[in-house]
């Protein structure tokens, strides 16, 4: 039997296909292809060229699960940052699979994190008490990641299973930090009236990051000297005038973007300081958000970090400012202080964690 998986986020899709052989449910890997979603006008082509890549002879497939990016309730999928609504029933008909199922993205990852071995997590932040008996605190997880978008999924531990739910938590409202933060969501109000954390925690926003930065000459919220730049809530821009909260709304032009994200890491490793200003607010903005949601959802086993941006700019993620911006929750400081926060190092946790929704369903039916 064929088992096939996949991960499809805003920006690439990564597919797996397994054979599992019924008499001892043993399983073996037959391949793993990544593909730009902006290659394709839907998620059933990426699916039928995939599997057109197999000379395996009426090809038939058992199950497959795909985690979407967005809100998942019935067979048909609106994607929240793709242009798609994919259907279960035509892509069941058009490449034959048995059944296909749809979970959110992240409840994926969720799943994907007990796949994982220690030696692909990276701890950002262990408490004192993070271990007891060289065993990780049971309870309760997190699992959050930027990438195209920004995605969170609570994981209930039950005593003996950890049991993902799906959210649509990043896109709760930005909350600034800092006087700094505060004039970024001034001028993001230009262009939405909902400025919500994916706005500004995700690709499209480091770039949005970059952009402010770069038209405006404040100082990122952890400076030494914001006092003295930033007065009475009076902006600077480059020519030294001052500019009032009130925008002009020619002053927000995402066209007039100079850099994609990948670019702006780049030029921040070249000591560019517009892109340091960038990744360093970037940073504090995901170390601030992480802990807001760990004060909803406290999670002594962890908050696991995914999405395709962290592990790529690990050396940001391992600056201060980060942590100082995760622990800083006032008279609530001491939740987080005691919750653990892990880099996961491996991309394709959620392809991960569809195959296992798979081996689960499976199991599931033989019981039933």
């Amino acid at each position: 039997m064929y088992y096939l998986a996949g991960d499809i986020g805003g920006t690439k899709a990564l597919l797996q296909l397994i054979q599992v052989r019924p008499e001892n449910r043993s399983s073996s890997a037959i391949g793993q292809q990544r593909f730009l979603c902006n290659q394709f006008d839907s998620l059933q082509s990426i699916v039928s060229r995939f599997l057109s890549s197999f000379d395996i002879p009426n090809l038939t497939i058992e199950s497959a699960c795909f985690g979407l990016p967005g809100p998942v309730h019935s067979r048909q999928v609106q994607l929240t940052n793709l242009p798609w609504i994919v259907d279960a029933d035509q892509i069941e008909q058009a490449c034959s699979i048995n059944r296909v199922h749809f979970v959110n993205d992240f409840y994926a990852a969720a799943l994907g994190v007990d796949t994982l071995s220690s030696s692909e997590l990276i701890s950002l932040y262990l408490p004192v008490n993070s271990q007891t008996n060289g065993e990780p605190i049971k309870g309760n997880r997190l699992v959050i990641g930027a990438g195209t978008g920004l995605g969170v999924a609570p994981v209930f531990y039950d005593g003996e299973a950890f049991l993902p739910q799906s959210s649509e938590g990043g896109h709760f409202e930005f909350a600034p930090i800092s006087e700094t933060q505060q004039l970024l969501l001034q001028w993001l109000w230009q262009q939405w009236e909902h400025v919500s954390y994916e706005r500004v925690l995700s690709g499209p926003g480091l770039e949005a990051l970059y952009q402010f930065f770069s038209e405006h000459a404040v100082v990122t919220s952890y400076s030494q000297i914001s006092s003295q730049i930033l007065n009475k809530n009076k902006l600077f821009t480059k020519q030294n005038n001052p500019v009032g909260l009130n925008f002009a709304p020619t002053d927000f032009n995402l066209s007039k973007r100079l850099l994609n994200a990948e670019q702006i890491s780049q030029a921040a490793d070249a000591g560019d300081p517009v892109a340091i200003q960038a990744l360093t607010e970037f940073v504090t903005i995901y170390g601030a958000f992480v802990g807001a949601v760990a004060l909803i959802w406290p999670a002594p086993n962890g908050i696991y970090l995914a999405g395709g941006i962290a592990v790529k700019i690990l050396n940001w993620m391992q600056k201060p400012y980060f942590q100082k911006a995760y622990l800083e929750k006032g008279r609530m400081t001491q939740i987080v202080e005691n919750i653990p926060v892990y880099l996961v190092a491996d991309e394709s946790l959620g392809l991960r964690g569809a195959m296992r929704q798979n081996q689960i369903l499976a199991h599931s039916k033989r019981i039933s």
